[in-house]
């Protein structure tokens, strides 16, 4: 286990936070996506004038797991039009630091966050051949509610929803 700090994120973190989702999204979805998919989620998403604007936002739960200096990982969450349902939006690790309970901390910073909120149930899609994100939820007690084809920017996939009781 590896002692992290997870803190609420700040603009200066969005550097970070770039690298750490280009290093994850690699990791995670090599073998199941298209390069270009890929590439081109990471354009779109992880813009930095985009990641500073919602690093900022109101309403959105965005935290940064560190260990001494270094931004290790990182996660996103929210209310949405339900006011009983939040979605986790994003949560990525270092790779390096995979199992090492990083992961469940930020999970954790998201749900209070949320809870704090007013909601009483929390969202996630993940792609069916992410065996590691899947697992990791469901060892977090989150529960498979759908599963469904979608385009992601042009390539047809399969995700999952799961959800989970805060």
């Amino acid at each position: 286990m590896v002692d992290a700090d997870i803190r609420p994120a700040r603009p200066g973190d969005v550097e970070a936070i770039c690298r750490i989702a280009e290093r994850t999204w690699h990791e995670a979805y090599d073998d199941i996506l298209r390069t270009g998919t890929i590439e081109t989620a990471l354009a779109e998403w992880y813009d930095p004038d985009q990641l500073r604007s919602a690093v900022e936002r109101n309403g959105v739960g965005y935290f940064v797991a560190e260990t001494g200096d270094d931004v290790v990982g990182f996660a996103s969450g929210g209310p949405t039009d339900d006011p009983a349902v939040a979605t986790l939006d994003t949560i990525y690790v270092d790779p390096d630091l995979w199992g090492d309970g990083i992961g469940s901390d930020l999970l954790s910073a998201v749900e209070s966050f949320c809870r704090e909120a007013g909601c009483e149930t929390l969202s996630i899609r993940v792609l069916a051949g992410n065996e590691v994100g899947l697992s990791f939820y469901r060892g977090e007690g989150f529960e498979t509610v759908e599963e469904r084809e979608t385009d992601l920017f042009e390539e047809r996939v399969t995700d999952v929803r799961l959800e989970g009781s805060l």
